[in-house]
């Protein structure tokens, strides 16, 4: 029915499936690109029309249902809704709850691309109206405070807090709980539990008229786990996914919670918790559930209190990152050229290589005495499960090293290595470079 002429009986088709599709069904449609230009052809015609004032807050939170989702996101920024949705919020004759708030939940949705968020912080009057609005402590407002309290954050703050962020040695709280304000009951139940055991358990309580995005973010800097409590509306909540995606950045140790059955999560939250083993109360009766989410804390606890020896003769140094950085750095002086196929790299070659393009501080401690057949096996892994891959690198990294793994170190990995690759050695079944980019959209 989406290939219905009739804009009309499209939009309200698409209207519908918005409350239904998932991730996997909008990579089944043949045009996603429609979804965006239908939205914004109405609203374009209804946002100055005084008289369509209730379909126009309608469109809105339609169009927010679809924002989740990263193929239409992409498409709503190119096709120009951000000059839309920014004056929704500019001009103060548009409704500050049924209109404003929206506006700012779908901006707030759409920053997770990176397109989007440059232009935003670009418009210098879009910010500061965005600060006026955040510095509101009007009652009657708060949820027009929170989304812009939110957008700010996700615009201003978080690369910077995730850049100087540092692995604690010491907690304030054992974990932090992450759930969607519908899941509220189950959640709580699990908190209660968590405390009667002893566990000092961070949660906001009310979660709607909670803590800000800086009460929260300090609660996960100062959390030993952060328990992400999955459902739809979680993955639904641009709320939760500011926070999810924090905890992910600061390299967190993540516990996925099911909370739906026959849920299965995909998109934003199917990337940050890929890999990781679900302890699920959807299906599990309640005591049963809780007796496994303290065996896997427990588990966890084991597996990271174990440390190498501080004997500093039984050191190898190749497993500390700084002993092989310095390493790497004199060889390199003795290297000029690396032989073109990584088949023929020793483990010299595969420092000199990591340090030349500036990964010796963080791909570089991952690789102890690996050569170039094992990073060319590193290698493949990546290409056949990008987002995977940069979880588990970024995880290991942080557990092992205490260091964070950016982004860019991760795709400057994969850029720089192309070069030595034989054509040979990637099977097609092993990646499509369109897979791939949609894959790297994905992480960032």
């Amino acid at each position: 029915m989406t290939d219905i002429a009739h804009d009309e009986i499209q939009l309200n088709v698409y209207r519908c499936l918005g409350k239904i599709m998932n991730e996997a069904d909008i990579k089944t449609m043949a045009c996603p690109g429609k979804i965006a230009a239908v939205y914004i052809e109405f609203i374009t015609n209804t946002i100055d029309n005084s008289k369509k004032r209730e379909r126009f807050y309608s469109l809105l939170e339609s169009l927010k249902n679809f924002a989740q989702h990263d193929q239409v996101k992409t498409e709503l920024i190119e096709q120009g809704a951000l000059p839309l949705l920014v004056k929704c919020v500019l001009e103060t004759r548009f409704d500050p709850i049924k209109i404003q708030k929206t506006a700012l939940e779908i901006l707030l949705a759409l920053s997770f691309h990176n397109d989007a968020c440059s232009i935003l912080k670009q418009n210098e009057n879009f910010m500061n109206r965005c600060r006026i609005l955040a510095e509101n402590t009007n009652s009657d407002r708060f949820d027009l405070q929170r989304a812009a309290e939110g957008l700010l954050w996700k615009l201003e703050r978080e690369d910077e807090a995730v850049a100087k962020s540092t692995i604690l040695k010491s907690y304030l709280y054992d974990m932090m709980i992450s759930y969607s304000h519908k899941d509220k009951e189950l959640c709580l139940r699990i908190h209660e539990q968590l405390v009667k055991d002893g566990f000092k358990v961070w949660v906001d309580r009310d979660c709607l008229r909670g803590s800000t995005m800086v009460g929260i973010a300090n609660a996960i800097e100062n959390s030993e786990y952060v328990l992400i409590c999955m459902s739809n509306t979680y993955k639904e909540s641009v709320y939760c996914q500011s926070e999810a995606h924090y905890a992910f950045e600061r390299g967190c140790r993540l516990i996925p919670i099911m909370l739906e059955s026959n849920y299965k999560p995909d998109g934003w939250l199917g990337i940050i918790v890929s890999g990781k083993i679900y302890v699920d109360f959807a299906k599990v009766e309640f005591k049963s559930s809780y007796e496994q989410l303290k065996n896997e804390i427990i588990e966890q606890r084991h597996k990271y209190a174990i440390k190498p020896s501080t004997n500093s003769k039984e050191k190898d140094p190749e497993d500390t990152g700084s002993m092989s950085l310095k390493q790497a750095e004199l060889v390199s002086e003795s290297i000029n050229n690396l032989p073109n196929c990584i088949t023929q790299w020793t483990h010299d070659h595969v420092k000199v290589f990591l340090v030349r393009i500036g990964l010796g501080n963080t791909i570089l401690p991952l690789c102890p005495r690996v050569d170039g057949h094992r990073l060319l096996q590193l290698y493949q892994m990546c290409l056949i499960n990008p987002e995977s891959m940069y979880q588990s690198l970024k995880f290991e990294l942080n557990q092992r090293h205490h260091t964070l793994l950016p982004i860019a170190d991760y795709l400057n990995f994969l850029h720089e290595i192309k070069l030595y690759v034989p054509s040979t050695a990637i099977n097609e079944k092993t990646v499509q470079s369109s897979s791939l980019d949609s894959a790297m959209c994905g992480i960032m």
